[in-house]
């Protein structure tokens, strides 16, 4: 009788590959995916890798979205609380131009507008995350300053600079605007207008308290313009989160697609691998059993 002296090693090699084809369904069925090396399929893990890389981009840009949609937000509340301090101011204009108040009524007045001039400063000066919000691209430091040598004037520090932030791919938005555009700009300066009513109720000139109170107007309507770019810009990036969002949820099911093993299909290796494996075993230990007896008889 001939026996093949490798066939001990190639059942040996048989068992190995089948407890491996068991061992790799069994890893598929447990982790869900058909790639858990780079070996398993090195097209799908390259294409994986760089799907990652475009996900880990979407994160960034939904993160830098919604700090400035809080850095906007913050803004808004903020002019609308100036409006609202603008709004008192020519309540209170309008009253100091009535003829039947004397000095005594107008320093009475000159002490709430000058509160409200303070109050102003201080808005004016909000900071978010550190940065002042309404200094244009030098956020660093307060904006708004007392003059030194004028305690009734106030001047802007700040630059005419806006800050970008990328939110997309190939897409910025403007994140501020200076406030020399809000508060000081010259078609219709806050702390101007406000300058001008307490220099009018200081001296009693009803005309020019007249005169301050149509500057307060208008510096209301520049305060509600720039709301506007505030309310427009958030609209935008909304809009731009609910495009990341949905992009970020379409990769994520391309990926699994892509690396998701087939439930079925694996269970159905996994059973024809079970069967192998032990169908290989049983046959080995058939041969040793007979070479055993080959070897007593000998």
């Amino acid at each position: 009788m001939r026996v093949n002296p490798n066939f001990t090693a190639d059942l040996s090699g048989y068992i190995d590959q089948a407890q491996q084809s068991v061992n790799n369904a069994t890893e598929e069925l447990s982790t869900g995916r058909r790639v858990n090396l780079p070996s398993d399929d090195p097209a799908a893990e390259a294409e994986m890798i760089e799907e990652n890389a475009q996900l880990s981009s979407i994160d960034d840009y939904t993160s830098s979205s919604n700090t400035l949609t809080q850095s906007l937000n913050t803004a808004d509340s903020t002019l609308s609380s100036a409006v609202t301090a603008m709004q008192r101011a020519l309540t209170l204009a309008t009253e100091a131009g009535n003829s039947t108040m004397n000095q005594s009524d107008l320093n009475s007045i000159l002490s709430e507008v000058q509160g409200i001039q303070a109050q102003m400063i201080s808005l004016a000066n909000t900071s978010f995350a550190g940065e002042y919000l309404f200094a244009g691209t030098a956020a660093g430091s307060p904006p708004y300053v007392v003059d030194a040598a004028n305690p009734d004037q106030v001047d802007y520090v700040g630059n005419d600079q806006q800050n970008s932030v990328q939110v997309g791919t190939g897409l910025s938005v403007k994140a501020n605007l200076p406030g020399s555009s809000i508060f000081s700009q010259s078609s219709g300066s806050v702390f101007g207008a406000l300058q001008s009513l307490i220099s009018a109720l200081k001296s009693g000139d009803s005309t020019a308290i007249q005169s301050a109170s149509t500057q307060i107007g208008t510096a209301l309507n520049a305060l509600d313009t720039a709301r506007v770019f505030y309310g427009n810009t958030v609209n935008q990036l909304t809009d731009n989160e609910n495009f990341l969002s949905q992009e970020k949820l379409n990769m994520t099911s391309e990926e699994n697609s892509l690396v998701s093993a087939d439930t079925a299909t694996v269970s159905t290796e996994l059973s024809q691998s079970q069967t192998t494996l032990q169908a290989t075993v049983m046959a080995a230990a058939q041969v040793e059993q007979e070479a055993n007896l080959l070897d007593y008889l000998h």
